[in-house]
């Protein structure tokens, strides 16, 4: 699972993950049925806002 925790709204993620649901330009849920795990979001924020979470 993925965690959201404060997403700046920086974008770096938006163009990697067809399963981040974006309001405002922040990330403020992710679709799980469309998530494969690949943790693409969790490499690229440069804030850590997206953690993966066991």
């Amino acid at each position: 699972m993925i965690a959201i925790l404060g997403c700046q709204g920086c974008g770096m993620c938006s163009g990697f993950c067809d399963a981040l649901i974006f309001e405002n330009g922040k990330v403020v849920r992710i679709d799980y049925e469309k998530c494969t795990l690949c943790l693409d979001c969790v490499n690229l924020c440069p804030h850590g806002a997206l953690i993966f979470v066991d």
